[in-house]
């Protein structure tokens, strides 16, 4: 066993009254303005650098940008709480600083206070939870206010607060926890693992494939129809209808548009919690179960790039399932999980895992999507996915240096169930 340093976020929901609600918006207001403030003030800054020697750059201290974003406030006789613009100051600093240190990032976006999901950090202090009546709420006290809590899931004992986090979705309001805590796992190592308990897993738009010969639907399909059913089709263009017609007249958008809206985003944040929930579960399984999950290092970039043949059409149906499916969701559950439970994540290059034979290792080109069987020369009939999920397991394997033909007792029992399959 060894003690591992974990961070994890924990999500809320809170019930705030009519009058908590306009506090909380009120904090939103502010944090979005501070964070604009600041990044107005960087990017004049950054405009006159630009031209200047590095010695010569002049560049803003943190004391310097609250006082300012103070007087601005105060000017529009705007009340705020110092915690909240120092924490959208820090957060527009980093933003800046990832723009300037990650390629093709691009210069940070304003906020803007009319979109439906805001949020506002807080530090680490100045809260307390309290019990309430009932044992399934809490009471948080912010901001000289008791705010009702719905204390699903207990905290971690011996827990270190980083940050907070209240944040608005859908006129729904929830209270995030960023913590650090020690947690004692059984590290898995490329020395004492049981390769019998590891997994090559292929991602699809339906289903996901497993290389011990098992098929996970994902109800992908379930959440198109809930997300692009006629009903959400038919508001959505009666949304870009009235939001045309505004533009035509001139005219700020009526109270039919938020009401029509809401219910986009009820539609929209149902079908998002199926797959939330879906995914977790399929993950959760997969590393209760599994020592080491190889997966395909997929780029939903190059998956849905459009179609250079006529058939732009097909390929735009097929875009939209590889956007909704959410590869990226569904490999980033499983790398944290693995690590919170101390076992072996790898990603593995997709080139021709789906198109190679897992026997001979010759390649497919002629192979389509829409083949399902994989038919190779040699005589290999298999399910094409499983065929790439065992292509994906030996090469996860091989990074590891762990391949089948290592001299170990456990590798050698791998080989020959392999071969007796293969027979």
């Amino acid at each position: 066993m060894q003690d591992i340093k974990v961070t994890l976020g924990y999500k809320y929901r809170i019930y705030p009254t009519k009058e908590q609600k306009d506090i909380l918006n009120h904090q939103m207001f502010i944090y979005n303005q501070t964070y604009n403030i600041c990044l107005n003030l960087q990017q004049i800054q950054w405009n006159k650098n630009k031209d200047l020697d590095k010695k010569n750059r002049e560049y803003f201290k943190a004391s310097e940008l609250d006082l300012k974003v103070k007087d601005a406030l105060n000017q529009r006789e705007l009340p705020f709480k110092t915690v909240v613009t120092q924490q959208a100051r820090i957060n527009c600093d980093k933003a800046l600083k990832s723009a300037l240190t990650i390629k093709d990032r691009g210069f940070p976006k304003f906020k803007n206070s009319k979109l439906s999901k805001q949020s506002f950090n807080w530090n680490n202090q100045g809260y307390t939870i309290k019990d309430c009546e009932n044992n399934k709420y809490k009471i948080l006290r912010i901001m000289s206010q008791n705010i009702k809590l719905r204390y699903h899931r207990e905290l971690p004992k011996n827990y270190k607060m980083n940050a907070i986090t209240i944040s608005r979705v859908h006129n729904k309001y929830y209270l995030s926890f960023s913590i650090t805590y020690t947690k004692k796992v059984f590290e898995i190592t490329k020395d004492n693992i049981d390769i019998s308990k590891a997994v090559g897993v292929d991602l699809n738009i339906n289903e996901i494939a497993l290389s011990d010969n098992t098929l996970i639907k994902t109800e992908s399909k379930k959440i198109s129809k809930k997300k692009y059913s006629i009903r959400f089709n038919r508001l959505q263009r009666k949304q870009s209808r009235r939001v045309l017609k505004a533009k035509k007249s001139k005219q700020k958008l009526g109270a039919n548009f938020k009401k029509t809206q809401y219910k986009l985003n009820k539609i929209f944040e149902i079908a998002n919690n199926i797959k939330k929930d879906k995914y977790n579960k399929i993950t959760r399984e997969l590393t209760d179960k599994f020592d080491m999950i190889a997966v395909e290092d997929l780029n939903n970039k190059n998956m849905t790039k459009r179609a250079k043949n006529k058939n732009v059409k097909q390929k735009s149906g097929l875009n939209k399932s590889i956007l909704n499916t959410s590869f990226y969701q569904i490999i980033q559950m499983i790398s944290y999980k693995t690590k919170l439970n101390g076992k072996l994540f790898v990603k593995v290059p997709p080139q021709y895992t789906s198109k190679s034979c897992r026997v001979c290792g010759k390649i497919n080109k002629n192979l389509k999507l829409s083949d399902r069987v994989f038919e190779c020369e040699c005589g290999h009939i298999e399910h094409r996915d499983i065929n790439a999920s065992k292509n994906i397991l030996r090469i996860g394997l091989e990074s590891f240096e762990l391949g089948i033909s290592s001299v170990d007792l456990k590798h050698k029992a791998f080989r020959s169930e392999s071969l007796e399959s293969v027979s």
